[in-house]
């Protein structure tokens, strides 16, 4: 069977059906509550919701694989306190439902010394969690990377890939501009093809299977993004900002509503 995409309804997680089924949300962004604090902004940590949340996901989806799209943890470059107790803590309870793989991301250093199997050693998950590059992997016929890094060549070979890093959003305006609303969104976009082969030379059209790129809103909702309706936004990455045709970004909201291109949303 050919690969089907599906959201969860109201949730920032995506389900990938081909093999096998595969789980994706990005961009959880654990322990950003210490950032915020010392900006004098008091919020109580939110680990424990946000497991809450992906466990509730993972019992909807009943998947094989949970791929994390990158910035697992939110402290850079260092290890935060919080990190040290609440990254293994996430991790460990989403391995009990199945292998987790994670895309590192820009602020997913040293996150392999937060692997719940090196710092519990005896205390190991039900199943593995492990790492995989800044640059991406394939799996089941799909790409996955967190998009602040030029991906490996291979993804341009799968139909859809994946990526977070933006945490998409829009911005909607009543009619006499008193209120306003900002909604996490998932954005569907094709590359262009010139734009890619000027970065990878060696890419033949056989290994070109003009992808879809769904870009993934943050699992966290308090750490912002970029509002994709806004007429001087400024994309993240460059599979955002380089290689994706603009003009032809597909909005869609939580519940999978679609609500138009983000150029014509301005």
């Amino acid at each position: 069977m050919g690969t089907r995409l599906r959201s969860l309804i109201d949730e920032p997680a995506m389900v990938v059906e081909n093999e096998f089924k595969t789980l994706v949300i990005a961009d959880l962004h654990l322990g950003i509550e210490a950032e915020l604090r010392e900006k004098g902004i008091n919020i109580g940590s939110q680990t424990e919701k946000l497991l809450e949340r992906a466990i509730k996901c993972v019992k909807a989806a009943e998947p094989d694989v949970i791929v994390l799209l990158g910035d697992v943890k939110h402290a850079v470059p260092k290890i935060s306190w919080m990190d040290r107790k609440e990254v293994p803590f996430f991790l460990a309870g989403l391995a009990e439902y199945a292998p987790v793989y994670v895309v590192k991301g820009n602020h997913d250093g040293h996150l392999n010394r937060l692997l719940p199997e090196v710092t519990e050693p005896e205390r190991k998950p039900e199943h593995e969690v492990s790492t995989k590059s800044t640059r991406g992997f394939l799996l089941d016929g799909v790409g996955y990377t967190h998009g602040h890094s030029w991906p490996v060549q291979d993804l341009f070979s799968a139909k859809y890939i994946l990526i977070g890093h933006n945490h998409p959003r829009i911005r909607l305006v009543s009619k006499n501009s008193h209120y306003t609303s900002m909604k996490p969104v998932w954005v569907r976009a094709k590359c262009d093809y010139d734009a890619v082969k000027e970065h990878y030379p060696e890419l033949r059209k056989s290994g070109w299977n003009d992808p879809w790129v769904i870009i993934t809103p943050a699992f966290n909702d308090i750490c912002g993004g970029i509002t994709f309706n806004s007429p001087n936004k400024r994309l993240l990455g460059p599979i955002a900002s380089k290689l994706l045709r603009l003009e032809d970004m597909e909005v869609y909201l939580l519940d999978g509503t679609y609500i138009g291109k983000a150029g014509d949303l301005e």
